[in-house]
Order: structure tokens, then C-alpha cells, then sequence
């Protein structure tokens, strides 16, 4: 009976987020139009890609994109020093935004990512930097913040989109949570309760560890995840299970934290316009033809790879050989910035 109990509540979790991803899915894609985008504004930042996608910025996950952005407006020179660590060379200091040389998007977004400059040279001429870490401290960035009275966070995005983005990796992990449980009840040991926890730990880290570089955060999330995920289907091919609700729970793990869990979308009707070139822009990179994208400039396009997370995705697509003019590397080394 309890089987049988165990097993309605874990299809149920997976039929409810089918039906979230499938009606907030839908209600999103009426909103954003079908259009081929193949640039963006001048002065665009990658600060402003965050407000219009996350409705607000977090300048500390944007260091290379940030890098690249003012190396690219002229802001400063970068110059190699090994795989890891660049130095910057202050050229000039951002203009006011009421100047007319100064060139931004969103006066909100430019005067934030113009405080944050100032911060980071200070009065210095020249910083190292850490291109795989954060380039701001929580301190800094809420330093900034805090200076203005008007809030980041108003953008596509309200509470309801977050609340639904909560319950949906909630409804994610349940069936593998109840199938934990259920093995402990068959097996009358705790021993069960160890494999969410571990799995948890992995999918947190994996998830929203963003400071650690991509693949080593994937070999430390698959280290964890993976150890929990691959002792419950152990247990689980030594008991009965007719309903497969292992390999279910398993399954739905990852398929709705990772996948489905995107279509769960709740934005506001406002902003929209720009969400919508986003959209299009990011499908250009992704699905438009090398033939067309190889004659872009690879680095004027460089800070949007990177706040769009799709970099390793369509680099080969670029001509890449020659070095930026503000790239100085004696030895015609790239590093991880570039």
C-alpha cells in the first residue's frame, strides 16, 4: 500500500510540472515576437543583458564579460600574464552619463557599472585581475546598489515568476526525495535519507555556484549529484519496482530542474520589446550559419557570449585568430579571457 502511495505522489509532482512548463511555456511565447535580430545597440553592456533577463544585475558573474565590454569601449588595455590572471590598464574613465560622449542603453544600468569602474581602479592605474573569479566583493556591488534609490530589479520579471521557478525545482526534486524515503521504509534504515542530501549538494553547486569556472563546477556537481543518484538506482535493482519509480525520479531530477523548468516562465508585458530582440539575438548566435557570422567582429560580440552563457557553444563560428588591438600578450598567448 505504501508503494502504491509513494508511486501516485511522485507521477503526480512530474504531471504538475509538465502542465507548469506547458502553460507558462505557452503564455510566454505569445509574448516574445519571431524576429531575426543581428546586433544590439550601441553601448549595450552586459549588465544590461542581466536586468532585461533576470530583472537585476550581478556584476560579480560578469567579470569577463565586463572586461571585454570596456576593453571594447575604450576604457582600458588588458595585457596577458598567464591562462588565469590579466592586467588592466586604466585609459580613460567613463563619462558622466550626462555627457554627450557618453555612450549606455539604460541610465540606470551605465551610472551602476560606471560606480563600479571607479571602485575597482580607484586611484590606481593598473589592477590584476582573476579572470575565473569574481571581480567585485558582495560588499562593493551593494555598495553601489545602495547609493540610488531607484530599484534594478524592475524589469520583465515579477515575484510570481520566481515563486513558479521555486515550486517547479521543488516538484523537480520531491520524486527523488519519496523515493528515498520509500527505500528506507523497505530497507527499515536510515541509510536512505544520505542519498537527497548528497544529490542536493551536488545540484546546488552545479546550479548556482557561479564563480567556479563551467567544467570544473560540472565535475564537482556530477562528484556529489552523481554519487547519491547512482546509489538509489543501485538500491533500487535490489527491490521491487514495478512502477520504476527509481529510474523515474531520477529521470524527472534532472529533465525538470535542467530542462523543463525553463519554460516556466511569468514575465511582465512591460520590457518586453527589448526581452524580445534578447531572445532573437541569442537564437541568432546560436543557430545562425558560420558562413554569415564569421565576418562579425568575435570581440565586439565577446561580452554578450559571456552574459549569455553560450561562449563554448559558438566560438568555432567566429574568426578568432587575430588578437584585439587592445590585447597586449608578448608571447601570442590568449589565456582564459579571450
Amino acid at each position: 500500500m505504501v508503494y502504491y502511495v509513494i508511486s501516485g505522489l511522485i507521477y503526480a509532482c512530474i504531471i504538475a510540472i509538465i502542465l507548469l512548463a506547458l502553460i507558462f511555456g505557452l503564455r510566454a511565447k505569445t509574448y516574445v515576437k519571431r524576429e531575426k535580430i543581428t546586433s544590439l545597440a550601441k553601448g549595450f553592456s552586459p549588465l544590461d543583458v542581466q536586468r532585461i533577463f533576470l530583472g537585476k544585475t550581478y556584476p560579480r558573474k560578469l567579470t569577463r564579460a565586463l572586461i571585454v565590454h570596456w576593453a571594447q569601449m575604450g576604457y582600458i588595455r588588458v595585457k596577458y600574464i598567464d591562462k588565469t590572471y590579466v592586467r588592466l590598464t586604466l585609459v580613460k574613465n567613463p563619462p558622466t552619463h550626462s555627457s554627450k560622449d557618453a555612450v549606455f542603453f539604460d541610465r540606470g544600468v551605465y551610472v551602476r557599472e560606471r560606480d563600479l569602474f571607479n571602485k575597482l581602479f580607484g586611484r590606481k592605474n593598473a589592477v590584476e585581475v582573476n579572470v575565473n573569479r569574481a571581480m567585485f566583493s558582495r560588499s562593493v556591488v551593494k555598495s553601489v546598489n545602495s547609493g540610488y534609490a531607484v530599484r534594478e530589479e524592475e524589469g520583465v520579471y515579477s515575484s510570481e515568476h520566481y515563486a513558479l521557478k521555486i515550486i517547479t525545482t521543488v516538484l523537480s526534486v520531491l520524486p527523488f526525495v519519496l523515493a528515498s524515503i520509500y527505500l528506507c521504509l523497505v530497507l527499515e534504515s536510515g541509510v536512505g535519507v544520505i542519498f537527497p542530501f548528497i544529490m542536493c549538494m551536488g545540484l546546488f553547486f552545479f546550479r548556482f555556484v557561479r564563480d567556479v569556472p563551467f567544467f570544473p563546477r560540472i565535475a564537482i556537481g556530477v562528484s556529489f549529484g552523481g554519487g547519491g543518484v547512482g546509489l538509489l538506482i543501485w538500491w533500487y535493482t535490489q527491490i521491487s519496482d514495478p512502477f520504476c519509480i527509481g529510474y523515474t525520479a531520477v529521470a524527472i531530477l534532472f529533465i525538470g530542474s535542467l530542462l523543463l523548468i525553463r519554460f516556466v516562465d511569468y514575465r511582465e508585458k512591460n520590457n518586453l520589446n527589448d526581452y524580445s530582440n534578447l531572445i532573437n539575438y541569442r537564437r541568432y548566435l546560436l543557430f545562425g550559419r558560420k558562413s554569415e557570422l564569421f565576418t562579425f567582429d568575435y570581440y565586439a560580440i565577446l561580452p554578450y557570449l559571456y552574459a549569455f552563457n553560450i561562449k563554448v557553444l559558438v566560438k568555432r563560428k567566429f574568426n578568432t585568430v587575430q588578437l584585439p588591438s587592445w590585447y597586449i600578450s608578448e608571447n601570442g598567448e590568449r589565456g582564459n579571457l579571450l
